[in-house]
């Protein structure tokens, strides 16, 4: 019986130490994984957050880039990564929503909900459609009648087959009742490259991508309309595709914050009360809002059943198109 009670013991005892354990958190270095090149738009909201944590915890944090395979090498990495808190991942729509139905499961290093898991919203951006420089268009109505002019001579650029940008304009051309020709680039740096040398005519650009060139090549390049159900406050005499006439048209691209899969839940509470500190005031807020970003936190739960609806969504679209990866 000796054995029996001494491992009863120090079971109990471990049952009882769990909860001081996440009290706790955090004693040490939190590592926040982009699983974007570095310069990407994720990169300073993983910055931004991390000072916050660093400010109201007393730790330090660390941002490590893991690029690759459409952001699965970053994910599948945190995914397997210890469930303590303490390895996290700045997360968006192609990782979360987009990857795990456009590829074959067997393909997908991890499984949404199970392996890696939400924590909170962090931000949220309109997408742009941009006309590039050889489309003669001064606006949405004049955009639409050079499509139906053209049939079979327009081409729309996207970051890679099954890409955000790619499922965006399908929604869109389906909706308007128009057509236009796919061009995948490898990476939105080289679509944006080709629209404003006018070898593509138009692209779906996230707003915080899309802001310096519609500034900087504003002889080049035209925003013709945002995916907001309303107008995005960063430019706000670019009208809505919804007040244009496709009643409804809402696709926001966003970033949250993600942890690997059965981290306790008091850790996840405890990230998501904090991240949403972090985004009621200081500096973070500041920062999404000046590369086009509206600070939005969630809890959890509600940003789990965001993912499933938008993943049921591309689910969808991505079907009915038969759209397949590179």
């Amino acid at each position: 019986m000796k054995p029996f009670l001494r491992t009863l013991a120090l079971c109990a005892l471990a049952a009882a130490s769990a909860p001081a354990f996440s009290q706790a958190y955090p004693n040490k270095m939190i590592k926040i994984v982009v699983p974007f090149p570095g310069g990407s738009d994720l990169d300073p909201i993983a910055r931004g957050l991390g000072d916050h944590f660093r400010t109201a915890w007393g730790q330090p944090f660390i941002v490590d880039n893991k690029p690759g395979a459409n952001a699965m090498i970053g994910t599948g990495y945190v995914a397997k990564s210890p469930a303590d808190g303490y390895t996290l991942m700045i997360c968006s729509p192609a990782p979360m929503t987009i990857n795990p139905n456009l590829y074959p499961k067997a393909n997908v290093p991890y499984t949404v909900g199970k392996d890696i898991v939400p924590v909170s919203l962090i931000g949220t951006t309109p997408m742009v459609l941009v006309a590039g420089a050889r489309m003669p268009v001064k606006n949405y109505a004049e955009f639409a009648s050079y499509l139906k002019a053209n049939q079979g001579k327009v081409f729309y650029a996207s970051g890679g087959t099954g890409n955000l940008t790619h499922l965006v304009a399908e929604v869109f051309l389906h909706q308007a009742g128009l057509s236009a020709t796919h061009t995948p680039y490898k990476g939105g740096a080289a679509a944006i490259t080709d629209l404003i040398g006018g070898h593509v005519d138009f692209y779906f650009n996230p707003l915080p991508s899309a802001r310096t060139y519609l500034t900087a090549q504003a002889d080049k390049v035209k925003p013709i309309a945002v995916t907001s159900l309303e107008r995005s406050p960063y430019l706000p005499d670019v009208p809505t595709l919804n007040e244009l006439g496709i009643k409804g048209f809402e696709i926001n691209s966003w970033y949250g914050l993600c942890a690997p899969g059965d981290t306790p839940k008091d850790i996840l509470s405890k990230l998501s009360a904090e991240t949403a500190k972090a985004l009621a005031g200081g500096e973070l807020p500041d920062k999404l809002r000046a590369v086009g970003t509206t600070p939005r936190a969630s809890t959890p739960e509600q940003f789990a059943s965001q993912i499933r609806r938008e993943s049921a969504q591309w689910a969808t679209i991505i079907k009915d198109k038969d759209i397949k990866a590179d």
